[in-house]
Order: structure tokens, then sequence, then C-alpha cells
């Protein structure tokens, strides 16, 4: 247990839960900008737009969908074309073919919505379908540096006695790591040291993928519980190889891994 005094006052920090030093390296939006930079994408899809700030860094067709859009500057720039689909994921899935929105498979996709582990599985297998091989899922916050901003409920009042973190909340989305290595170990997944929480590169995909509903029911059985996970997630920090984002982003380090 660490203690440090600020404004006179003594305040208790535990440091066996804070990896902030481990997850140091570029911005998350500074290396997704490399990506779109040297990989090119033709077709880009988004969960979890908010703002609009990720949607900011795509210049080709480009797809995003969010229950409640608050994007209020220009996002469009120089993409020949954006469709914005205002309501949640499952929904989204359900209705519309991202393929006949964007003339084509999805090239590159960032998935930042429902920072709930089912949620984020449930992205990744639906996302995946309608992309190729070669394409790359991003997953956003699955490096969380502080045990508490894992809480399911981002109201639950374990988030606010982290006085380092309490301003983020990543959710328990960090598992679907090791539960996509368990039982999608086909996949090629690389966790980056991106600021502030992480970003996930994967690709090698399987877009016809036969049996993701009994894989995606194993995962649950297995990994989704009611509270968070204390040992868990201490194995996982023990266990990960990070990667360095600063050491990879010319066009050389990133080609070595993938193409479009």
């Amino acid at each position: 247990m660490k203690v440090k005094v600020e404004q006179g006052k003594a305040i208790i920090e535990d440091a066996a839960v804070d990896h902030s030093d481990e997850v140091a390296g570029l911005f998350y939006t500074t290396f997704l900008l490399k990506l779109h930079e040297n990989l090119k994408p033709k077709t880009y899809f988004e969960i979890g737009t908010l703002t609009g700030g990720t949607l900011a860094l795509s210049s080709c067709r480009s797809l995003a969908v969010d229950p409640f859009f608050q994007v209020t500057n220009n996002v469009l720039g120089i993409k020949p074309s954006c469709t914005f689909i205002q309501e949640g994921s499952d929904s989204f899935f359900r209705h519309y073919d991202p393929v006949a929105i964007l003339g084509d498979k999805i090239d590159l996709a960032f998935l930042d919505g429902m920072h709930l582990f089912e949620f984020l599985l449930r992205d990744f297998f639906n996302t995946e379908r309608y992309c190729r091989r070669n394409s790359i899922i991003a997953l956003h916050d699955c490096l969380p540096p502080g045990f508490n901003m894992t809480v399911r409920d981002p109201d639950d009042p374990r988030r606010a006695q982290s006085n380092s973190f309490s301003q983020f909340w990543t959710g328990d989305v960090w598992k679907i790591v090791p539960a996509l290595r368990k039982y999608c170990p086909e996949l090629k997944i690389e966790v980056f040291d991106c600021a502030p929480t992480g970003l996930v590169l994967i690709t090698n995909l399987n877009p016809d993928r036969a049996n993701k509903e009994d894989i995606y029911d194993k995962i649950c059985d297995e990994f989704s519980e009611g509270d968070i996970d204390r040992a868990s997630y201490d194995s996982y920090w023990s266990n990960l190889k990070i990667s360095k984002a600063d050491s990879f982003i010319s066009s050389f380090d990133i080609s070595v891994k993938y193409w479009l």
C-alpha cells in the first residue's frame, strides 16, 4: 500500500493496481491515425462514435453507429461518404447490412461501444462476419490501469475510490482478450500500450465462423460475472504481453503485420 499527501490530506493508494506506467504509449487516436495513413483502408466502421474524434480520422467510406451522437464539429472531411446510424449496436446488426451501406466489406473497424464484456464480444463477432480475413478490428479500453475502473456499473461507488483513475470507466471489456485467445486461437491479437486505456488490434479474422453462437455462450459462461474480479484482473496483467505503440508507427513496421 502506498500513501501520498495532497493538500495536507493523506490519500491511500493501492500500488498493486496502478498500471499507469504500462499504458503510457502513444495516445490511442494518434495510433489509429497512423493506421489510417499507412494502411489506407477503403472502408471504415465504428461502434461508439460519441463526439466523433475517432470518426474524423477516417478519409474513406465510413459508417458510424451510436445510440446518441454528440458530434459538434466537421467529421466528414474528405470522406466520399459517411453514414450515421443512431441506435444501439445489437439493433443495428438486426436491421442493417454494413457491406450494403459501405459498398464493400469492412477493412478497418473500431469498437468502443458499451463497456461491458458481453456487449463487446457480440460487437466483435457481429463485425467479424462483414470483414475479410486480413481486415483489422481495433478494440478500446482493454488495458485498464486501475482496478476500480473495471466495475460493471459506472455509478458504482467503488469507481470513485480510485484517486488516480476516477474519471475513467472501462468496465470489464478487458476480458475479451483472454477469452478470444482461448476460444478463437486462430485470431492474431496484439495489445498496445496506447494511453490512456490501451488499444487491441485483431486480424486473421474468420468471417465465416460457423459456431459463433456456441462460442459466445461458452465464453459468457466462463468469463461473465456479476461483479469485478480482482484475482482475474491481476492474473491478466501478470500474463499480458504489451507492445509499444511508439515503436510501431512507420509504414514498414505496420506492413510487417497488417495489410489491406
